[in-house]
């Protein structure tokens, strides 16, 4: 082996390392979207907090709005993520929002006592504009290192701040309720802890799921290496422009050599017509007027047919696949199919806000035992992994459409959202089943919103396209809070879960109705 060969497999090596490393500081740095799995068992704990612990003086808001802006300020995350990245570059964009991260959750702790509304800021609009930046940092680091896996990483990327939720939760509980006390305290259709040695205890539980958070993006970024950049119509991840000059260069080389030879033999014929044959065997062959044209055609088709697969196949396309165009957002917007996903995603997120607020609150009510649904709180994250893992693993090998994605988790959702009222009241055990089946339909939108972002609409304007779909975070974000306190006053639990069902039954017309291949 010659020593520029050693040369070239070290640095393949290194290339290899440096991919991978980045792929798992991106898993890293996607940490602090782990809130919207931790705030439902937090939420038991900080809501008796603004009760017992602060009332009257801090009750200048309903806690609803935390997670209610925390959602909603996803939206606008992501959209601001382009233009920092033109001023900070990819990965210190990603930097500024673990800053902004750190300052929400940890000042939330200090606010917590004083005020709700400032409460809400912290955890709801910072917490929420940091967690857009991030994971749209995310999805293009990624997307960069691995386009042929996108779909999967997304499942991983985005299961891992649920993973890391199991640990978050045990660790809330254990500190905040080690003796597994009962709430004790009814008030309305909601039920709240008063005993003073838990709520003494929840801002500094705040504190330390914050360090945790900033922590491991700190750990994330210190191994984050920028990718690639890859031409949009390259034919392959790692192509350039050079590369793709060069092939359709290599190609008019040979279009000329084949021209050329073909010339040659024709004067060649021309001068020495004996040793062709007779004249009339000369005039036959040597008459290539109507003949060069043809060729000349056929040759021009040739290129243009290669030309066209070289720039319609996108960076993540697999070699000899197409991908769809790639749709600007004033072409998205016109598409049929983009409100079908984003009524599934609202759909989806209005229950998760509801599991994510009430799986406990209302669990609590029939099932006393704060560590059993600590422990469902637990395996949440579990089987939302799964879930996004099993429908990563699905669209990148073909087995489901994203059609058949999309209507198997809407389906799921609205089945178990009707039926949510009644569940704790049969078993704990029928509580548990229903409360991971919603996670599992849940977690599916989390791959399934960007995975329509980049291969239904094309991957040359994805922030823009992914804004547009993410956009229903702020709808479900501001308009959540505002619906679901009176909702639950006036009409109760069931109507409030059944809301759900409403709006899922609709949306699987639409869905159904739509073309995903467009």
């Amino acid at each position: 082996m010659t020593r520029a060969d050693t040369s070239e497999k070290m640095l393949s090596r290194r290339e290899t390392c440096v991919k991978y490393c980045s792929i798992v500081g991106a898993h890293l740095v996607m940490a602090p979207f782990s809130f919207i799995w931790v705030y439902g068992n937090l939420s038991a704990y900080t809501d008796s907090f603004i009760r017992f612990s602060c009332y009257p003086r801090c009750t200048d808001c309903d806690s609803q709005w935390i997670l209610g802006l925390y959602l909603a300020c996803i939206c606008p995350g992501v959209l601001i993520t382009k233009t920092l990245e033109k001023r900070l570059g990819l990965k210190y964009t990603g930097v500024s929002a673990m800053v902004l991260c750190g300052l929400a959750l940890l000042g939330s702790a200090w606010v917590l006592p004083q005020s709700v509304a400032w409460t809400a800021v912290l955890l709801g609009i910072m917490l929420g504009i940091a967690v857009g930046v991030v994971a749209t940092v995310t999805y293009q680091i990624v997307g960069g290192w691995a386009p042929e896996k996108f779909a999967l990483f997304m499942a991983t990327t985005t299961g891992t701040p649920t993973a890391l939720s199991m640990i978050e939760n045990q660790l809330i509980t254990a500190y905040v309720n080690p003796q597994n006390l009962k709430p004790d305290a009814n008030i309305g259709p909601r039920t709240f802890f008063s005993q003073p040695e838990i709520l003494t205890r929840v801002p500094t539980a705040i504190r330390v799921f914050g360090a945790l958070t900033v922590g491991l993006q700190l750990l994330g970024y210190l191994m984050i290496t920028n990718p690639p950049k890859a031409s949009p119509g390259s034919l392959l991840p790692n192509d350039s422009n050079d590369d793709k000059s060069n092939k359709l260069e290599n190609m008019q080389e040979n279009s000329n050599a084949q021209t050329s030879f073909e010339a040659s033999d024709r004067e060649t014929i021309r001068r020495n017509p004996k040793s062709y044959g007779s004249n009339k065997e000369y005039n036959e062959t040597s008459d290539t007027s109507n003949e060069t044209p043809l060729k000349s055609d056929l040759m021009e088709s040739v290129q243009q047919s290669a030309l066209d697969t070289v720039e319609n196949q996108g960076t993540d396309a697999p070699q000899g696949k197409t991908i769809p165009k790639s749709f600007k957002p004033s072409e998205t917007v016109k598409t049929l199919v983009f409100y079908a996903v984003f009524l599934y995603a609202l759909s989806i997120l209005y229950g998760l806000i509801l599991k994510s607020n009430f799986y406990k609150q209302f669990g609590l009510l029939y099932i006393h035992n704060d560590r059993y649904l600590t422990l469902v709180g637990t395996l949440i994250p579990v089987v939302s992994t799964v879930s996004r893992i099993f429908f990563g693993v699905c669209l990148d090998k073909g087995v489901l459409s994203m059609k058949d994605s999309v209507i198997l988790s809407l389906a799921l959702n609205t089945i178990l959202c009707t039926f949510w009222y009644f569940a704790p009241q049969v078993h704990a055990v029928l509580y548990m089943a229903l409360v991971l089946g919603l996670a599992a339909a849940q977690g599916a939108v989390f791959v399934i919103l960007p995975t329509a972002a980049r291969h239904v609409f094309g991957p040359d304007d994805f922030s823009s396209n992914y804004g547009l779909l993410i956009m229903t975070y702020l709808v479900v974000g501001i308009l959540a809070p505002v619906v679901v306190t009176p909702l639950l006053h006036a009409l109760g639990w069931f109507w409030l879960f059944a809301s759900v069902g409403f709006i899922g039954v609709f949306t699987l017309v639409l869905v159904i109705a739509s073309k995903f291949d467009v």
